[in-house]
């Protein structure tokens, strides 16, 4: 059990201090607003403090003095970072998390450390999104593509078509369609409902699954899969909005060679951004205005992207732009109540930077050597990425013996560089690097596999 505060109860906020307190920790949470803090202390066991997240009275009364661990997720970067100073100089909070949106801060590297700014971890809601993103553009024809082990492993998530290979198959006989292919179904979506599936679960058209795969076996499967895997390279792609998700996007398209087009509203950073690039079209109009949409020849695009700030408009947009035939469409929504609703009409390829942050701030706040962690399914199932060491539980029991929770599979193991997918008598090695797909509610458990001693970091 840790003692942790976050401050901020935005959305970032509200998940986190969700997931740690179902843990058993004690949880503190500040905000300014009242309304935002009683929604909290409606839903969760947790402490609660309104005032300004930076004042030593506010974080003093939070419980600071005794914090293992402190997250500094409020909308205000400059309040992130000073009261994270002040917990460190009034409070020695060993460990502190920040959220700083800012890309200047970042660019900074003597700023941050022990002896200046003292903050163990900077997450970036913006650099993470963008991660996702271009994960997404370098396998278009997936609904969802993630990236563990340094990139050398890939969590792909498919659509199974009607006439597909996969149609009608239970999992048991996947081999078969595979031949040389090692790859694992880690997760399987059935009438809007996600699990860990087994042996006997047979896949029907129209079902979702992630399939964990090697990357250099990714071209592979997906021609037996008969998708195509395009690298953004000479691809037409149109993005509208040009704030830091989309500023950093573009930039990283630019270097492998994307045709881009950016519509930006605000004309201000429309010149900023048009400064900044030597290959990318900036154009100042409205992402809404289909006779500009038309003029930029949307219907010849390859791909589509809406990084506004306004959910609604990036949704809209992203209609518009299926409508038009644009074979492919990213969406970034901010709000989780638009989750699930952006599926049921169409918009099949969403980020969502609260998740990707949520999932970075707890990937350090784990037990034991958790090296990555990831959301999958709107939340409901949890990817860890952990390196088991000589004391770990996990070790020297073949993984079908293993007591793991319900709903929990191993999906492919890092061996000296090697990327293997397993089978049931494989045992996990010292230093192995494991892949796991779990529950929610079952992360804790799985982290005693590997748990060592108590630590944050």
């Amino acid at each position: 059990m840790k003692n942790v505060v976050i401050l901020g109860a935005g959305e970032v906020g509200y998940h986190i201090a969700s997931r740690l307190s179902s843990e058993g920790n004690n949880v503190s949470v500040v905000d300014q607003d009242e309304d935002r803090l009683q929604v909290i202390a409606d839903a969760m066991d947790v402490k609660t403090v309104c005032g300004m997240a930076s004042h030593p009275s506010v974080l003093e009364h939070a419980g600071a003095a005794n914090a293992d661990l402190l997250i500094a997720v409020t909308t205000n970067d400059e309040v992130n970072m000073l009261a994270c100073q002040v917990a460190h100089s009034l409070f020695k909070v060993p460990t502190k998390l920040a959220r700083v949106r800012e890309p200047d801060y970042a660019n900074y590297s003597g700023l941050i450390g022990r002896d200046d700014l003292p903050i163990d971890v900077i997450i970036s809601p913006e650099g993470e999104a963008a991660k996702v993103v271009m994960g997404r553009l370098n396998v278009s024809s997936a609904l969802d593509a993630r990236e563990f082990f340094n990139g050398a492993i890939q969590l792909v998530e498919f659509t199974v078509r009607p006439k597909s290979n996969l149609a009608g198959l239970s999992l048991m006989d996947l081999p078969e369609v595979m031949g040389d292919l090692r790859v694992y179904v880690v997760a399987h979506e059935h009438n809007g409902r996600w699990r860990v599936p087994n042996g006997q679960t047979v896949l029907l058209a129209g079902d979702s699954i992630y399939v964990a795969v090697a990357k250099d076996q990714l071209d592979p499967l997906m021609g037996v899969l008969d998708f195509a895997c395009h690298s953004p390279q000479g691809r037409n792609v149109l993005m509208v909005g040009g704030g830091h998700i989309g500023f950093i996007v573009a930039k990283e398209l630019e270097k492998v060679g994307s045709l881009v087009k950016v519509i930006e509203f605000n004309k201000a950073r429309a010149e900023w951004l048009s400064d900044q690039f030597d290959n990318v079209v900036v154009i100042q109009g409205d992402a809404l205005d289909q006779k500009l949409l038309e003029e930029e020849n949307i219907d010849k695009m390859d791909d589509f992207l809406a990084m506004t700030n306004d959910d609604e408009t990036n949704i809209l947009s992203s209609l518009i732009a299926k409508r038009y035939g644009v074979p492919h469409v990213v969406t970034l929504v901010n709000r989780s109540i638009y989750g699930q609703l952006v599926r049921q009409i169409g918009l099949d390829v969403t980020v969502s930077p609260r998740l990707s942050t949520v999932a970075s701030m707890l990937s350090f706040v784990r037990k034991g050597k958790i090296h990555g962690m990831a959301s999958l399914a709107d939340g409901n199932l949890e990817v860890l990425e952990a390196e088991a060491l000589e004391t770990s539980a996990i070790l020297n029991t073949p993984l079908r013996l293993l007591n793991l929770p319900e709903d929990t599979v191993v999906g492919a193991i890092l061996r000296d560089g090697k990327v293997i997918v397993p089978n049931g008598d494989m045992e996990v090695e010292s230093h192995d690097h494991v892949l796991i797909v779990t529950t929610s509610a079952s992360v804790v458990e799985v982290e005693k596999l590997f748990e060592v001693h108590l630590e944050f970091f």
